[in-house]
């Protein structure tokens, strides 16, 4: 890879909650370490369009094998300090972090968490605080058969030598790892190793893939460079990691529900006092009587439904996580700039369809899914309950 470190952005969604990071190993790359080889195997994508309200990074930084390949290289301390000003320079640490960390990258993972605990920048120990989630693809915590590699390459450079616990600094920074993860009921780790033997040397075994704290480590039947390589998106390590973003994501939500009072959804059950015309009388007003029987139909077909769920406490609450995303949407992307602005009926049509009902049909609401007709009945409720209005203020 190029010599030049790079934090990018790979993926963002319409006001996510979370940020992925996903920091590569050795001899890695911001990109080609997560891609599969095929069309469309960039696998940091899929988990963008899954899960939706998370921004993804990949960070990239040299990492070479040999000696002379790295003598203008930074040791991998000073790496995790020119990391952490990258990470805080673009406001990471604002929202939630999950890291997802392949060999190195976990080391360097860790060293960065130190750093920015102990340090007295409060917008690098902000890195610390909002992590939520830590998944090491076959990181050596305790050491690893690298050393074999490296009496191989007596040129190997210091990157290499840490995976070989040559340093012996490997064991002290696992202890504060689990210092740090054990004092933190907010902070999950998941762990996954290889089974398979890269040049016919297992590269790292269960024990030392093992940081000793979080889910027991679990083994997958690829290599050391391939783990972090999902062929597909039924593949053990890509649904692994989107399980558990998504509990960071599904946590952020109901903290943001939480602080907006919506979190027992008694803001939609009732109508608001902001706007008392009923849903006939606000079509009317939008030149859009026309639409009501059907907008009815399809507005008590989701009152019932919502009604339902008034003792089902997790599907209420992903109910209300649609209404509240629904509504914010409609405003942000029809309404202010569309309607107020006495826009064409087309192209409210178009907005409302593509920014609004394809933009969150099918995609995660806590633990729903919902299909593009219950969005658009979705969105005629929340008329009926004067939460929203297609007309613009006289």
């Amino acid at each position: 890879m190029s010599d030049e470190p790079k934090l990018e952005c790979v993926w963002t969604g319409t006001q996510p909650l979370v940020d992925v990071v996903l920091v590569h190993g050795l001899t890695g790359d911001a990109r080609e370490t997560w891609e599969n080889g095929s069309e469309n195997g960039f696998w940091p994508e899929w988990l963008g369009n899954e899960l939706g309200k998370v921004s993804v990074y990949t960070l990239g930084y040299p990492a070479s094998v040999f000696e002379k390949w790295a003598k203008k290289e930074m040791d991998i301390f000073e790496r995790a300090s020119n990391t952490l000003e990258r990470l805080a320079g673009v406001g990471i640490g604002e929202r939630p972090i999950a890291f997802v960390s392949h060999s190195l990258g976990g080391i360097l993972t860790k060293i960065i968490l130190r750093k920015a605990t102990e340090g007295d920048d409060e917008d690098w120990r902000r890195v610390s605080e909002s992590t939520k989630l830590v998944v090491f693809l076959s990181t050596p915590h305790t050491g690893a058969a690298m050393a074999m590699v490296v009496d191989v390459l007596p040129l190997a450079s210091k990157s290499i030598k840490v995976l070989a616990n040559e340093v012996g600094f490997l064991e002290d920074l696992n202890e504060h790892y689990r210092s740090f993860a054990n004092g933190r009921d907010d902070l999950s780790t998941a762990v996954y190793y290889e089974k398979h033997r890269t040049n016919a040397v297992l590269v790292v075994s269960r024990e030392s893939a093992d940081p000793g704290v979080g889910q027991a480590p679990v083994p997958v039947d690829k290599n050391h460079a391939d783990i972090c390589k999902p062929t597909d998106q039924g593949d053990i390590i890509y649904l692994g990691v989107k399980r558990h973003v998504q509990k960071v994501v599904n946590t952020a939500e109901q903290s943001n529900l939480g602080a907006l009072g919506l979190a027992q959804g008694e803001e939609y059950a009732e109508r608001s006092t902001r706007d008392r015309r009923d849903l006939l009388e606000k079509l009317i007003d939008a030149g859009r009587e026309h639409e009501y029987g059907v907008a009815n139909d399809y507005q008590n077909r989701f009152a019932r439904a919502y009604t339902r769920t008034g003792l089902l406490a997790a599907a209420r609450e992903d109910h209300d996580i649609l209404l509240s995303e629904l509504e914010s949407r409609f405003v942000m992307h029809v309404y202010l700039p569309l309607i107020c602005k006495s826009a064409s009926d087309e192209g409210i049509r178009d907005a409302v369809q593509k920014d609004v009902i394809d933009a969150l049909a099918n995609r995660p609401m806590g633990g729903t899914r919902f299909k593009a007709t219950t969005v658009l009945s979705a969105l005629y409720f929340l008329t009926e309950q004067c939460h929203i209005r297609w007309d613009a203020p006289e």
